[in-house]
């Protein structure tokens, strides 16, 4: 068959192997497309009608399919997700796959006996049909709103390509109430940083009278440490110093050293840690998993190399960056158990097979584990430069009499505040 789109070359290899991915996908997740009903087309229209603007073709092709899609584009939805799907590969996939699963749903529907749509009037005189479209949109499409507001606010803190890796996933999550409970948890999370960017950061730079490294420019005091390089530049084309000195991209000695601390983060993400210090489930009020996230990223930015594991009953892949933080936190769903002692063995390992030395061991946890092995704790404090302990509304005797330890009974901007200048 013909797919719908005039903008769209059908035969191309790049749309072929699209095509391919998103059969794939479907396959990796276990559900079931009628691939006998389904062309390669439709697939291909679904994807394309929001990774790019559709231009519609004259009347051909599928027309239950067609009118489907006029029905979707000419939705509240759509202009949502077109919004933040265009020409973004991976939600133009994601809402490809929702889209189809819609259509597939529809197609059974109309196979179990409610075919009566479709005989004996036009489709798109059938206003039961469309009714039915719609429900099938909104439950499979789901609620997008405000995930674009979100992104920008998370691009602006934390930069594009966090903000673009959590719209993503936020809504390659298919159940709402679970994606609008990690929206509150990441918005919280922003906020926090926000707010705690503002403690007085230390000084990072100590210096010295040794030539250490090689650096730009800085103020033109530096020019008595400029290199033999930039004296050749000046020797040689006054015209091309000048303008390197004026665009300070002079080379120059570097006597200075860059004291920022190494650190290793442990971060608990256990069942509790998505509870409030106070009480039950967060409404208003800040989870402890968002305060430990939030202090995580915040100790990461400012920090000189920093390594972080989540952990609850089992340990997570490290991560080193705020983006693969924010991919894990969004990704990772809370699990009931936690063990402490687990994820200090997987850091003492992690230290010795990564040569991480010189680094200092953060926990931060809400202590609730009754089995900490105070032999592992000794053996981190041997493995590591220093140990800390974050407990985040709890206690734990056994961390505490081993290790020093900063107790969080309030998880809000001060106290972040508070802890990053006692790390």
């Amino acid at each position: 068959m013909t797919g719908a789109l005039l903008n769209v070359d059908y035969g191309d290899e790049l749309t072929r192997l699209r095509v391919y991915e998103i059969v794939k996908y479907f396959q990796r997740l276990g559900i079931p497309l009628r691939l006998n009903r389904i062309s390669n087309e439709v697939i291909a229209d679904a994807f394309y009608i929001h990774y790019r603007t559709p231009i519609f073709r004259e009347e051909t092709g599928d027309s239950l399919w067609r009118h489907f899609l006029k029905t979707y584009t000419t939705s509240d939805i759509y202009q949502e997700i077109s919004r933040i799907s265009r020409y973004n590969y991976f939600l133009s996939r994601s809402a490809a796959v929702k889209l189809l699963r819609a259509y597939n749903s529809l197609l059974t529907r109309l196979e179990r006996g409610v075919a009566e749509w479709g005989r004996g009037e036009d489709l798109r005189e059938n206003q039961q049909l469309r009714h039915e479209i719609n429900s099938l949109i909104r439950f499979y499409m789901g609620s997008v709103k405000n995930i674009e507001k979100l992104r920008k606010t998370v691009a602006k803190t934390l930069g594009n390509d966090v903000g673009k890796e959590a719209a993503e996933l936020l809504f390659d999550v298919d159940i709402d109430p679970y994606r609008a409970r990690l929206a509150k948890i990441l918005q919280s999370l922003v906020e926090l940083i926000s707010q705690a960017s503002e403690v007085d950061q230390p000084q990072y730079r100590e210096r010295r009278g040794l030539i250490s490294g090689v650096s730009r420019l800085g103020t033109f005091s530096d020019l008595q440490r400029v290199t033999n390089f930039s004296r050749a530049i000046y020797i040689q084309s006054r015209e091309l110093f000048s303008y390197k000195l004026a665009t300070k991209s002079l080379s120059i000695y570097d006597t200075s050293l860059d004291t920022r601390e190494k650190l290793y983060l442990l971060v608990d993400k256990s069942g509790s840690m998505f509870y409030t210090i106070y009480d039950g489930i967060a409404v208003d009020m800040t989870q402890k998993i968002t305060w430990a996230a939030a202090l995580a990223v915040a100790l990461m930015k400012r920090s000189r190399r920093v390594v972080m594991r989540f952990f609850d009953q089992m340990v997570y892949p490290p991560v080193t960056n705020v983006k693969e933080v924010i991919k894990q936190l969004l990704k990772v769903l809370p699990l009931g158990g936690t063990d402490i002692t687990s994820a200090i063995s997987t850091a003492v390992r992690d230290s010795r097979q990564m040569g991480l030395q010189n680094y200092k061991l953060v926990i931060i946890s809400d202590g609730e584990d009754d089995m900490v092995n105070s032999e592992v704790l000794e053996t981190a404090r041997r493995a590591f430069r220093a140990v800390r302990a974050i407990l985040i509304g709890g206690t734990n005797d056994t961390i505490e009499k081993q290790i020093p330890t900063v107790k969080i009974n309030a998880a809000n901007p001060d106290t972040l505040k508070n802890a990053l200048k006692n790390l």
